[in-house]
């Protein structure tokens, strides 16, 4: 419990910061929604005109976008990499932090296995998540009633917020592999930060080529789509127990990996 409390503690700051950053995101994002309402431009045609290429990177498809629940799933895909970056590098980090500081030595020779350190390190990255992952709500449906005559979709957006935390789960459980896995802390989050862009830049492949979408299972950021959830009220069942198999085996990984290795003091 001192592990789990010490670990809130030296988070706290880097979460509000990852927080009041997705609030922005969030507030930017329906400000501009209005500024296209009042302007009276018809949106969707506008973007019609803009390349394949363009729309794609910008996560605009077929969806309504002139609607809320249509613009919002636009910044899912927004939500999605935030939350990925942050999720990974806390997992990174806080499985060797304790090497790069060079006091490893200190809390792993108390009489304690280390299994012991590492599971309430591993609870409070969840709890940073989940955390991270309910700001997220209460500002999308703060910032969706402000601009939809007081209609918070709070069904829609809960809906979007449970793929949001399964998402966020992989990929603390990647990071948290890597940072067990690699003996240095900056290598392991560059390696797990390199793969969450790498997966991001595939999810962008995947849709400008339809004849590279039997590569979609490969990144996680195709198996939940925003226009699927916010428009369409559908979570897809085999992409999430795709996603949490896989976390649990990486969950599984960093144990093993990490009871396994020597540690650098």
């Amino acid at each position: 419990m001192n592990v789990f409390k010490k670990e809130m503690k030296a988070n706290l700051k880097s979460l509000i910061i990852w927080g009041c950053a997705q609030v922005f995101i969030i507030f930017a994002g329906m400000m501009k929604y209005q500024g296209f309402a009042d302007s009276k431009v018809d949106i969707n045609a506008l973007f019609d005109a803009f390349p394949k290429e363009i729309m794609v990177v910008f996560g605009l498809g077929s969806v309504d976008i002139s609607k809320v629940s249509g613009y919002y799933s636009v910044f899912f895909l927004y939500f999605m990499l935030l939350a990925a970056v942050h999720a990974v590098m806390f997992g990174a980090v806080v499985v060797s932090k304790e090497e790069r500081d060079h006091c490893a030595d200190f809390i792993y020779t108390k009489p304690i296995r280390r299994f012991q350190v590492i599971s309430p390190k591993l609870l409070a990255g969840v709890v940073n998540i989940l955390i991270f992952n309910m700001v997220t709500f209460a500002a999308s449906v703060f910032f969706i009633a402000q601009h939809n005559n007081g209609d918070g979709l709070i069904d829609k957006v809960s809906l979007t917020m449970l793929a949001l935390f399964m998402l966020q789960l992989f990929f603390l459980a990647l990071g948290a592999m890597f940072g067990a896995i690699l003996k240095n802390t900056k290598r392991a989050t560059a390696v797990a930060s390199g793969l969450v862009m790498g997966f991001f830049l595939l999810s962008v492949v995947v849709d400008l080529y339809d004849k590279l979408a039997f590569l979609t299972i490969f990144t996680p950021f195709k198996y939940f789509e925003g226009a699927a959830l916010m428009i369409n009220d559908q979570l897809s069942f085999n992409s999430a127990a795709i996603l949490l198999t896989v976390t649990l085996i990486f969950f599984g990984l960093t144990f093993v990996a990490f009871s396994r290795r020597d540690l650098a003091t």
